[in-house]
């Protein structure tokens, strides 16, 4: 047959199971999950600092060798301006062989090479174009070389419609002056701006103050605008965060060229990241391997816990069971001893007077005096009756077979009525009762008749302790939900090792015959059968407080 206990506690311990897996397994993932999401926040800091610190390198180092590379140009093509004179480069061969010069010194650093005159007219003209009759004098760059004496310009189309860029010098030899134009290879320089860029996700290129690309970007042409809004002048470097097309980037700058043209380092921050993604990544395949293997190893060790919890559980509910009956055997035999003493004496007593009755009986002559002591006999048979109904009654109540009536009940006029019941035998023992009452208390749910019997029981129990007379106070007031009721006497008190059991059946403190021991248990029953709770507190020579604790309920409140 099926334990009901057993089947209670297996099902308290699979949840109880489940509980303790996800609470073991939320404790040990959670600080890997933490440690994971820090380490990737700390490294991808880092990475991105250090990524920062190698573009601002990256650009020191390309603006120097952007700016190199352009004087150098400069140099020879001025140079060459100014070791031949102008007949000698007027002439087509004499030209081309210089052009040959050039490029062999600059590994193919010029398209073009052509010789103008003050007046903006080509005069000779070496490259791939057509350019041997243009006239350059409303060229931009005509007038600025004019005016500077040499001049690198930015990318535009010119006559060829194509973007280009060019490198002039103005040459004076005695009283002729004319201009030495080259084009610049746009390609080695755009394989120049690129070199030693940062890998995969990177990008370098030059745009002008109107935001024009001067080299080939990564993603558009030559002459495109470029999104990025801020091109703003700076001194130095210039690091920064920025987001293009919902893509953010580091992008490091700097100014050159005479501060006309920026050069631009940036790079994704994906790419940036994309080690320490890698790494959580393959991180995460171990935590997983190892989640695994501890959600295995944590749920045998919870299920071996739980059983080892379910066997304590079922040995304690055993010997609680077990306390339980030898309880019951306590309570039965202190029961039955103080059941047999009570009412051993009445029935000693009936015997008494049944075996004096029988004796007058029996003789021949009875006189008004004898049937006078008959009558007595009988009486005092009837007493001993009636106590031991009392006994049976109080029996009935400390069982509850009795039901209690409860009611809206107002305790203020209730207690006025007690004190004056009890003041008269109180002050026979020399002993004052008095009481206070808060005003404007609720009411509460319980059986008048009860309250009373409780009440009485108390007040006498008070008066038993202060053989020498004393003082009985009784407090009525509200404490949040709650109605209290204080019985306080300053007699001899209740011992400790006495206290806890004052409200067991049977237990009486008092003398044979001048107590059953079942007033406080009754008292404890009527009182918990209201909802509400008695507690007693003492110390030994200073008095006893007995609390009464009856709750405030909805309908006690509907009924105020």
């Amino acid at each position: 047959m099926a334990n009901p206990t057993f089947d209670r506690i297996k099902r308290i311990g699979k949840p109880l199971r489940w509980r303790i897996l996800a609470v073991l397994l939320f404790a040990s993932l959670l600080p890997l999950a933490l440690a994971g999401f820090g380490s990737w926040i700390v490294f991808g800091k880092l990475l991105e600092q250090k990524s920062l610190s190698q573009m601002s390198t990256l650009v020191e180092s390309h603006a120097e060798a952007i700016e190199t590379h352009l004087s150098e140009q400069l140099r020879l093509l001025r140079f060459m301006a100014e070791s031949h004179s102008f007949e000698d480069l007027r002439r087509e061969e004499h030209l081309k062989k210089l052009f040959y010069d050039l490029n062999r010194s600059t590994m193919g650093g010029f398209v073009d090479l052509g010789v103008i005159d003050l007046e903006g007219k080509h005069l000779a003209y070496v490259g791939p174009y057509d350019l041997q009759d243009r006239n350059y004098r409303d060229a931009d760059w005509f007038k600025e070389v004019n005016i500077k004496g040499e001049y690198i310009s930015d990318i535009f189309l010119g006559y060829r419609q194509v973007p280009h860029c060019i490198i002039a010098v103005r040459t004076t030899q005695g009283s002729r002056s004319w201009i030495l134009r080259a084009t610049i290879n746009s390609v080695q320089f755009d394989a120049l701006v690129k070199t030693g860029t940062l890998g995969e996700g990177s990008n370098a290129y030059i745009v002008n103050r109107e935001g024009l690309y001067q080299t080939t970007p990564r993603l558009g042409n030559l002459l495109d605008k470029s999104p990025d809004s801020v091109i703003a002048f700076h001194t130095g470097l210039r690091e920064r965060r920025v987001n293009f097309n919902g893509k953010a980037r580091l992008q490091v700058t700097t100014w050159i060229n005479d501060n006309r043209w920026m050069l631009i380092v940036e790079r994704d921050l994906s790419a940036i990241q994309a080690p320490v993604n890698q790494a959580i990544a393959k991180g995460a395949y171990f935590v997983l391997l190892a989640a695994v293997f501890m959600v295995f190893i944590t749920f045998f060790a919870t299920r071996h816990l739980t059983k080892q919890i379910e066997k304590a559980t079922a040995e304690r509910e055993e010997l609680s069971r077990a306390f339980v009956r030898s309880a019951k055997l306590a309570s039965i035999g202190e029961l039955t001893t103080g059941l047999a003493h009570e009412i051993n004496n009445p029935l000693a007593v009936i015997s008494a007077e049944q075996t004096n009755i029988s004796d007058l009986t029996q003789e021949p002559d009875l006189n008004p005096e004898k049937i006078k002591q008959i009558v007595n006999s009988v009486k005092r048979c009837q007493a001993q009756v009636k106590r031991c109904a009392g006994i049976t009654q109080k029996l009935l109540q400390f069982g509850r077979s009795q039901e209690s009536k409860l009611e809206p009940t107002d305790i203020a006029p209730r207690l006025t009525e007690i004190i004056n019941l009890m003041h008269r035998h109180a002050k026979v023992r020399n002993i004052d009762i008095h009481s206070t009452v808060q005003e404007n208390l609720p009411k509460v749910l319980l059986d008048p008749v009860e309250l009373e019997q409780v009440l009485v029981n108390l007040i006498n129990n008070s008066i038993d302790a202060m053989a020498e007379g004393g003082e009985i106070l009784m407090k009525s007031y509200r404490e949040r939900d709650t109605v209290l009721i204080d019985i306080i006497d300053n007699g001899h008190g209740i011992p400790a090792d006495v206290l806890d059991r004052i409200f067991e059946p049977f237990f009486t403190t008092k003398p044979v015959g001048k107590g059953t021991g079942l007033g406080l248990s009754v008292c404890y029953g009527m009182v918990h059968s209201w909802g509400g709770t008695i507690e007693a507190r003492s110390t030994a020579g200073k008095g006893t407080t007995m609390r009464i604790t009856i709750p405030i309920r909805s309908e006690n409140k509907q009924a105020r």
